[in-house]
């Protein structure tokens, strides 16, 4: 039997197969990326690794069903919840703790809860390092400097 972590990849690659194929090379790299660093930020700061990484799969996921970025990450915690209680393996708490972080991931610029700031951590470390020669966005650029100092690496 798959664990629920498996169960929720493998419904995450089948809406990105189904609805938009085309940009499956961006978005699976993408939302597996940002899922991975969930996991090492929350190891790094005592929260829960597995709860994190749903956080990190599904935080696009609006712009994997719906085809758009406008108000993607409220509109995509909707689909979050749905998503989560259709595999039927998470918590009402748990589901609420992720589509709360998948709702707030893109206010980089305001401070929320653990699993909020996590996600928007996690996402701006793929964005950075996604194409590392690319610039910082702007309005990352001190979470990234943050996150710098915080794993003990060089800002350049």
């Amino acid at each position: 039997m798959l664990s629920r972590l498996e169960s929720l990849r493998g419904e995450v690659i089948r809406l990105i197969y189904n609805n938009c194929p085309n940009e499956s090379h961006y978005f699976i790299p993408h939302l597996y990326g940002v899922s991975s660093f969930c996991v090492l930020l929350a190891k790094r700061r005592g929260l829960d690794a597995e709860l994190a990484a749903a956080c990190g799969l599904l935080h696009d996921i609006y712009q994997v069903t719906h085809g758009t970025i406008n108000n993607h990450a409220v509109n995509g915690a909707v689909v979050a919840e749905e998503i989560l209680r259709a595999i039927g393996h998470y918590s009402e708490e748990e589901i609420r703790v992720i589509a709360t972080a998948v709702s707030k991931h893109s206010k980089k610029r305001k401070f929320h809860e653990p699993y909020d700031e996590l996600l928007k951590d996690a996402d701006v470390l793929d964005h950075s390092l996604h194409n590392p020669n690319h610039p910082i966005i702007d309005k990352e650029k001190l979470r990234y400097e943050n996150l710098m100092i915080e794993l003990g690496c060089s800002r350049d």
